[in-house]
């Protein structure tokens, strides 16, 4: 009995659930009169497919104009990398390994860590 009872339930939510977006798509009126529907007349068109565009050569000379734009920019990112490069490089390229900003950076690590030990092992001292 209890198995019939659920099922039926079950059913019944379903067709519940079903029921309820289809009453909802109904816009209340509150009194209102229902407006007329009233059907618009398509608008014909008396412009035909003429000569209103760009002629030919505009055409290209529109797509140069935009080639020679791009060129440019690219030149000009070019360049000013380039020049950009060239000063942070102070030179010529690092030819000695132990001049090497890596090695530097290695160096002072190790000095600090080296003072960090020092500060442990005074504060180990000091108690």
């Amino acid at each position: 009995m209890r198995v019939h009872l659920g099922a039926a339930m079950v059913v019944m939510a379903l067709a519940l659930a079903v029921a309820a977006p289809a009453g909802a798509q109904q816009a209340p009126t509150l009194g209102a009169p229902p407006t007329p529907s009233v059907t618009a007349q398509p608008v014909q068109s008396t412009t035909g497919a003429g000569n209103g565009g760009l002629k030919t050569w505009q055409e290209v000379l529109i797509v140069a104009a935009g080639i020679i734009l791009i060129g440019g920019i690219a030149v000009a990112i070019l360049t000013d990398s380039r020049e950009r490069a060239a000063k942070i490089r102070h030179g010529g390229p690092v030819t000695d390994p132990a001049e090497a900003p890596h090695r530097h950076k290695q160096r002072s690590k190790q000095q600090a860590r080296a003072k960090a030990r020092a500060a442990k092992a005074a504060r180990r001292k000091n108690r």
